[in-house]
């Protein structure tokens, strides 16, 4: 069995999760959800992620406190912030690796996902790469294979 990537999806708005993890569950990923910071930030902690999709206003807890509290615990772990929102304070972007728009096109999407995904299979440590085969996590080269896109958010 190939290995495939787990990707945590976190919206408060139910159709936009759905609509989301039927998307990258057809692009061939699993998929975590959560509806608000709270519960992600406990799904993370207790799942190995590979990558992070969060929403930015959700009620609780933003999505920048969310990913602050992520990468506190798992920096190595890439959060794409999705937002309706085109003015999304900098200082609420430094634990974020890329940002897009909710009005964005699908394939942008995917786009952004599968480069994330290569940047955290590529700056992996080598012990987990050798954890990863142990579990049966054999072929990393599962990935969509996507362009590298220069709309990605940079530090």
């Amino acid at each position: 069995m190939a290995w495939k990537p787990l990707i945590l999806c976190v919206d408060d708005t139910p159709s936009l999760l759905e609509g989301q993890k039927m998307l990258l569950e057809e692009n061939g990923y699993r998929v975590l959800t959560a509806t608000n910071g709270p519960d992600a930030v406990q799904v993370f902690v207790m799942h190995s992620v590979d990558l992070v999709i969060l929403d930015y206003h959700m009620p609780g807890m933003n999505g920048a406190v969310a990913a602050a509290c992520m990468k506190n615990s798992r920096p190595e772990v890439p959060i794409m912030l999705v937002s309706g929102d085109e003015d999304v304070p900098t200082s609420d972007l430094e634990a974020i690796d890329c940002v897009l728009s909710k009005s964005g096109s699908i394939s942008s999407f995917l786009e952004k996902v599968d480069y994330l995904l290569s940047l955290s299979f590529l700056f992996r440590p080598f012990g987990a790469l050798e954890t990863e085969s142990a579990g049966n996590a054999t072929n990393h080269i599962g990935f969509r294979g996507g362009q590298i896109s220069s709309h990605l958010f940079e530090k």
